[in-house]
């Protein structure tokens, strides 16, 4: 219906045991639980998990030896990924341009090969769900630029950040503290539009 947004509860449990539900928009469930794992710090990229529905459960088995790290325990990137500010700024136009009337938020991830785009009314799940379709169809993340319809905070570059992404961009607002972790990370945080800027590793941009 029109002018009503979309919430439902979604049902899940890692290795037996039960987690809180999410609040989402009620699509693309898998791939929200398998982004999540991987912008948690709970699984790698390139870990083997086993997700199934069970009636109206979720059910992820991972291996009990991927334990979760702080994100001030990462490693700085070392991926040399680089875009024009031209290109960044198409891409920032396509997550723009996304019907948001549903009250949905949006999460466009590309590596010049492939996109994905992840939308649901919470910033942090449309982020989980563009990095579970990257897992999904072979999106590189540490060649991917990620644009975002909404502002960058902490929490949303701590996400990118778990999942290697090297380039961050929006047209909202940038926190303070996105930046000052994204100097220690090697990422860089751009805005876009009328007056662009990059913060931290500004050789990405070209």
């Amino acid at each position: 219906m029109k002018g009503i947004m979309q919430e439902a509860l979604l049902l899940w449990q890692l290795n037996g045991r039960t987690q809180p539900a999410m609040l989402y928009n009620g699509q693309d469930d898998e791939a929200l639980l398998r982004g999540h794992m991987i912008t948690a710090g709970l699984a790698a990229p390139g870990d083997h998990l086993m997700v199934v529905r069970q009636e109206n459960v979720w059910r992820i088995s991972k291996p009990e030896n991927a334990v979760p790290v702080s994100l001030e325990e990462l490693r700085a990137l070392d991926s040399k990924h680089c875009i024009r500010m031209a290109d960044l700024n198409a891409l920032c136009d396509q997550v723009m341009g996304l019907d948001n009337s549903a009250g949905l938020h949006s999460i466009l991830l590309s590596d010049g090969d492939k996109t994905v785009v992840g939308r649901d009314i919470g910033r942090h799940n449309a982020l989980d769900k563009a990095v579970g379709k990257a897992v999904q169809c072979g999106l590189q993340l540490e060649n991917a630029v990620l644009c975002s319809s909404g502002r960058l905070s902490l929490e949303m570059f701590s996400k990118a950040a778990y999942a290697g992404i090297p380039i961050l961009s929006t047209r909202k607002q940038i926190g303070s503290l996105c930046i000052e972790y994204a100097e220690r990370m090697n990422i860089a945080v751009c805005r876009t539009g009328s007056e662009p800027a990059c913060f931290s590793a500004q050789w990405r941009i070209l």
